[in-house]
């Protein structure tokens, strides 16, 4: 907490220098670098208020001051607490001497309705200004915010509780961010939000990088190390299994909660194959879910329930040759997992960990489940999980 207060009382030294007061000025022809970074950092929400974006960037700022963008460039797209017309969002670049703004947007468009950081014509258009402003061999994302994994919207039409940003109270769905994205790649896809290590995410993700890191439970609100992460970033291969360490051992130094999780792409197709055949023996809806690890609040309707348990119920003394090549495809996905024994440490509501895989998945136990918040819409559902003759 005390970070925290810290970063809401100091002086908004960040904030000056990425004002849009030195938009007229002409910016130097960029360019090519090797990588770079950008972060699209939507703060418009609990987490600007509670000052973790200028947190975050000043740990940026560290990095690159020792020199760790070694020649790459590292830009963020941040919406701060508070937008508006006089606080627009902005992208800027962090450079070894600091903070330079390289462009702000409009908060309306020409009809007067509102635009949001989670828009898709606004995620299209930073990435394409990023590319412009700082061209590079190749580019890495990094999505900060609010996050709650796969989950659609409750009811059609209906913007709360999105699965990606939180941008006054609007979010975008995750087969939304996936044809938002399409057509590009990445180097890798770091989320440094909550909830998203889960399968139905990676699935849906697959084709954008050849890694994702991510959680499968809550994340503290000081989301990761930046000045420890940014120089693994800009290594000439990104070493993404120590980026996810780092995080994980910078909060279980401090005694604090914390689960993570690397995702290899390249593997997902064969663990839908494989867990696809699992399903498929299904006769009808499975018993004993409830009793395997969540990864969802108590009480909750759990949405994310650890994979290797949930296949292991399913499979592993019903069908043992399937689960054991499960267990296998699982493998060559998850390269890192790793966890301290509370997830949340709410003293309501803990959660503690005692089987941890590193990837979430949703259990359909009832026909209703099959719609819940727009599952079927996911091409989880539509390429593996309905597949099941028991939802049939």
């Amino acid at each position: 907490m005390e970070k925290i207060l810290y970063y809401i009382l100091f002086p908004l030294t960040l904030l000056a220098l990425s004002s849009c007061d030195k938009t007229d000025e002409p910016l130097p022809v960029p360019s090519t670098v090797h990588r770079t970074v950008i972060v699209y950092m939507v703060a418009d929400n609990s987490l600007g208020a509670w000052g973790c974006d200028n947190a975050d960037i000043s740990e940026m700022v560290t990095a690159a001051s020792s020199g760790a963008l070694a020649g790459g460039r590292l830009i963020v797209y941040r919406s701060a607490r508070g937008t508006s017309e006089d606080n627009p969002p902005v992208l800027i670049d962090i450079t070894r001497q600091g903070v330079d703004t390289l462009k702000c947007y409009p908060v309306f468009d020409a009809d007067d309705k509102r635009i949001y950081s989670v828009d898709p014509s606004r995620i299209r258009e930073v990435l394409s200004d990023a590319k412009t402003l700082a061209p590079a061999e190749d580019y890495a994302m990094v999505f900060w915010s609010h996050s709650n994994g796969w989950l659609g919207a409750p009811s059609p039409g209906d913007n709360r509780y999105r699965a990606f940003g939180d941008d006054r109270g609007q979010h975008i769905t995750i087969p939304t961010l996936a044809s938002t994205l399409e057509g590009e790649r990445f180097s890798f896809i770091y989320f440094d939000c909550c909830q998203m290590a889960n399968v139905e995410t990676a699935y849906q993700l697959r084709n954008l990088a050849p890694v994702i890191v991510g959680s499968p439970t809550e994340l503290g609100i000081d989301g990761m190390r930046y000045d420890l992460n940014v120089p693994v970033f800009f290594s000439p291969e990104p070493d993404m299994e120590k980026a996810a360490r780092n995080t994980f051992d910078s909060y279980n130094a401090d005694g604090l909660p914390c689960q993570m999780t690397v995702m290899r792409t390249s593997g997902l197709d064969r663990l839908a194959a494989a867990t696809k055949a699992i399903l498929a023996t299904l006769a009808d809806y499975p018993d004993g879910v409830e009793k395997i690890q969540r990864y969802c609040r108590p009480g909750e309707t759990c949405w994310s329930y650890d994979m290797r348990a949930y296949m292991r119920l399913l499979a592993a003394d019903s069908h043992p040759e399937l689960y054991d090549e499960w267990q296998s495809a699982f493998d060559a996905v998850v390269t890192y997992a790793e966890a301290t024994p509370i997830a949340i440490s709410d003293s309501f509501s803990p959660l503690y960990i005692t089987d941890y895989s590193g990837l979430g998945m949703f259990a359909i136990k009832s026909p209703d489940d099959i719609t819940y918040r727009q599952y079927d819409s996911l091409a989880w559902w539509t390429d593996v999980v309905s597949a099941c003759p028991a939802y049939k």
